[in-house]
């Protein structure tokens, strides 16, 4: 069981660097502001909903078995003799809850573990790790609690918790990405003349010059800002224009699994 989490409209963290926008600091900081938000929220939905870190806390409850084994899941062979792998917390090579109580599945993906909280007492970090970016795994020989009272706080005798950090890290285009985004939203909101995002003109005729501009509605269709430095990490993050990050699962697939912290 989990705290109720609040729905995701933008990343909960995504860092700037803004060392290559010239003129940044002489922005008003409201102007800065206004547009790391608007840039960091626009770069998160046309990358996919997939980057930033969220803290999340969850006080984990142990489902009973008895009343896993009655969902049925049709694409386990009979022969295995366990139908509710995937309620019981199984994920070794072999049908079996035996172990859930020292394996946890977190709401992933886990980027860090940065406490966990059993009767009032921290466990060390050396005590557990992350596989797979979802597993935490006790690896001092002990095993999770197996009761949560919920009608206490989570540092109570009979209850404990685990504070961690759920998704993934901005890489360092993203940062420089948004950047570029946010210096040019900044100078479009104090109508600097030197802003480089595109306006609604479509074609400028001067001193028998004719000018042809991208439309910026067509641009947002296509999921790109006509910024050539943005627009380029978002063709190499997300050249398919996914809405969100996509999963794929099989029960063919290996099932190794691979310490990430």
């Amino acid at each position: 069981m989990t705290q109720p989490q609040p729905v995701r409209t933008g990343p909960c963290e995504w860092p700037l660097n803004t060392a290559y926008c010239k003129g940044w600091e002489a922005i008003d900081e409201a102007a800065r502001t206004a547009a790391t938000d608007l840039a960091t929220e626009i770069l998160w939905a046309l990358s996919g909903r997939r980057y930033g870190v969220c803290p999340a806390t969850v006080r984990p409850c142990r489902r009973n078995d008895h009343d896993a084994w009655l969902r049925l899941e049709r694409w386990l062979p009979l022969s295995y003799g366990s139908l509710a792998v995937a309620f019981c917390g199984c994920v070794g090579h072999i049908c079996s809850c035996s172990s859930s109580g020292c394996e946890l599945s977190l709401p992933g993906p886990v980027h860090a573990v940065t406490r966990v909280l059993v009767e009032g007492a921290v466990v060390p970090a050396a005590a557990y790790a992350v596989y797979d970016r979802r597993w935490l795994v006790r690896v001092d020989g002990k095993c999770w609690p197996e009761r949560q009272d919920l009608t206490v706080a989570d540092d109570q005798p009979g209850a404990w918790s685990v504070t961690y950090e759920r998704g993934v890290a901005v890489p360092a285009g993203g940062q420089i990405a948004a950047g570029h985004m946010a210096c040019e939203l900044a100078k479009a909101m104090v109508s600097d003349t030197t802003c480089r995002l595109p306006r609604r003109v479509q074609s400028l005729v001067r001193q028998g010059v004719q000018q042809t501009f991208v439309d910026p509605a067509q641009l947002a269709k296509d999921g790109m800002t006509g910024l050539p430095e943005v627009d380029q990490w978002l063709r190499v993050v997300n050249p398919h224009r996914l809405p969100r990050d996509s999963v794929v699962w099989s029960p063919d697939l290996d099932r190794g699994r691979r310490r990430t912290s």
